[in-house]
């Protein structure tokens, strides 16, 4: 009798085992805070876009193909925001001043952009806006600061 329920029971873990291994069960990584912060903002008018991207569609001038963007009322020279609850992994961060609160990074007739614009590493684009890849940094701790300079 020992023996049956012995096998049953080897049987019945065994089985566990290969359904819990069979099945993808999603795991989330650690998750923390990043804390931007935005300086060398000109002037009072309007607010300061936060973007945060995952990947290099839409990066740094197109908030709407951020992963997440935030807005916040210019009050002063400097300006922060904090993602709160963000997976750790690679991400690039841009900061735009929409004085105009269109939430739109507004440019002229080639492209440039008339507002304010910093993106994370504060790196410029060369001929064109700054690159993802250039951008780009590794998130991985619970609590993060960033600060990047708006030109």
């Amino acid at each position: 009798m020992k023996k049956v329920l012995r096998s049953i029971l080897c049987s019945l873990a065994a089985l566990f085992i290969v359904l819990c291994f069979s099945f993808k069960i999603p795991v989330t990584g650690k998750k923390g805070n990043l804390k931007v912060i935005a300086i060398c903002i000109r002037n009072n008018k309007g607010q300061i876009g936060f973007c945060l991207f995952k990947k290099s569609d839409g990066f740094p001038n197109h908030p709407d193909k951020a992963l997440l963007t935030a807005y916040v009322k210019v009050n002063g020279s400097i300006s922060s925001y904090t993602f709160m609850g963000i997976d750790t992994g690679m991400y690039a961060v841009s900061v735009f001043h929409d004085e105009n609160s269109d939430k739109v990074v507004n440019s002229n007739f080639i492209g440039i952009p008339t507002e304010g614009i910093g993106v994370s590493n504060n790196v410029k684009g060369h001929f064109g806006p700054p690159k993802f890849d250039d951008a780009k940094f590794d998130f991985n701790q619970a609590g993060e600061t960033i600060t990047i300079a708006i030109n």
